[in-house]
C-alpha cells in the first residue's frame, strides 16, 4: 500500500502511470464528526466532483442506500449510531470512482461484509464492472473471493513469489504465513535457549565444560 501511495519505491519494475487513489475502502474519508452527512457530501463533492461524474454509482443510489438503513442525513455524524455511521462511510467510499480503489486490511472491511451491507456490495460490483481497479492486502478470504479475480504473493522483501490465479495465491499465501510463524517460533526458542542455565550447576561445573 505504501508503494501504491508513492511513499516506498518498488523492489523491481517501474511506475508506468500516475493514478488517483481512493481513501481506504469503507474508511472514514477525513470528515469532521461535527459535519452532517449532507454537509460532508457537499464538501467532498467540491474536491472529488470529477470522480463522481465518471462514477457508475449515482448520488441518487447513494442516498437511497442511506434511506434503506433509515439514516438521517441532517444530523451531525457524531450523533449517528455506530452501525449507521459505518454504513455511511462504506457507502461514501464506494460512491466516488477513483482510478484505483485501495482496500487495506482493516476492520472497516468487516462492515462492508456485514448482512446489512448487501446493497453496498452490489454497488461496489457495479463500479468494478465499470472498470474500477481494486487492490487489497486484506486477509479476509470471502472478501477477496467476492471482489478480486487475481492474486499476488510477496516475499518479506517485497519480491513477487506468485502472480496469477486467486485461489492459488490464497493457498500459497496461507502456506507462507505458516512457514513464517514456524520460523518466528524457532527464533524465539533459540533466543530463550541462549539464556538458559543449569541452576543446579556450580561455577566450577560450568568451567569444567571447556
Amino acid at each position: 500500500m505504501a508503494t501504491l501511495s508513492g511513499l516506498v519505491e518498488p523492489v523491481s519494475g517501474e511506475v508506468v502511470t500516475q493514478s488517483n487513489l481512493s481513501w481506504p475502502l469503507a474508511g472514514q474519508g477525513g470528515l469532521h464528526s461535527s459535519l452532517t452527512i449532507n454537509n460532508g457530501f457537499e464538501f467532498l463533492l467540491d474536491i472529488y466532483g470529477d470522480t463522481l461524474e465518471r462514477s457508475h454509482v449515482s448520488s441518487g443510489e447513494f442516498f437511497d442506500a442511506l434511506k434503506s438503513q433509515e439514516i438521517d442525513t441532517s444530523i451531525p455524524l457524531k450523533e449517528l449510531p455506530k452501525d449507521q455511521k459505518n454504513f455511511f462511510f462504506a457507502a461514501l467510499s464506494i460512491l466516488f470512482s477513483f482510478d484505483i480503489c485501495v482496500a487495506p486490511h482493516s476492520i472497516y472491511l468487516l462492515n462492508l461484509m456485514s448482512k446489512d451491507a448487501k446493497l453496498l456490495r452490489s454497488l461496489l460490483h457495479k463500479q468494478l464492472d465499470g472498470g474500477l481497479c481494486l487492490i487489497t492486502d486484506s486477509r479476509n478470504n470471502p472478501f477477496k473471493r467476492q471482489f478480486c479475480n487475481r492474486g499476488m504473493v510477496l516475499g518479506p522483501l517485497g519480491d513477487v513469489i506468485f502472480d496469477g490465479d486467486l485461489d492459488e495465491a490464497i493457498a500459497i499465501g496461507k502456506q507462507n504465513d505458516i512457514l513464517a510463524k514456524r520460523a518466528e517460533a524457532d527464533e524465539i526458542k533459540f533466543d530463550y535457549g541462549e539464556k538458559l542455565t543449569n541452576l543446579s550447576s556450580t561455577s566450577e561445573d560450568l568451567f569444567n565444560d571447556f
